[in-house]
C-alpha cells in the first residue's frame, strides 16, 4: 500500500502490516471473497499494488467497474 504503516496498523484489525519504507507498507488480510478483500483494501483510500494473487486484481477491476456505473448514474444490473 501507499500509505505508512503507522497510519494503517491501528485500522488492520487481525491483518499483517510490514512497513516497505517510507510511506508504504505491506498489509495482509484474508476476507470471505475476493471482492470483500478488495473492498477491505480501499476503506484505506491509499493506492495498492497487488502483488497476488490474480483473482484479487480481478476483484478489483469489478469493484472499479460497479463503483464508475455508480457514480455515472447508470443504473446497475439485476
Amino acid at each position: 500500500m501507499h500509505a505508512p504503516a503507522g497510519e494503517v496498523a491501528p485500522y488492520a484489525y487481525d491483518g499483517v502490516v510490514e512497513e516497505l519504507g517510507p510511506g508504504r507498507c505491506r498489509l495482509v488480510l484474508g476476507a470471505w471473497s475476493w471482492v470483500g478483500l478488495a473492498a477491505a483494501l480501499a476503506r484505506f483510500d491509499a493506492d495498492v499494488d497487488v502483488v497476488g494473487p490474480p483473482e484479487l486484481a480481478d476483484a478489483f477491476a469489478r469493484l472499479s467497474a460497479r463503483f464508475a456505473r455508480t457514480a455515472a448514474g447508470t443504473p446497475q444490473e439485476p
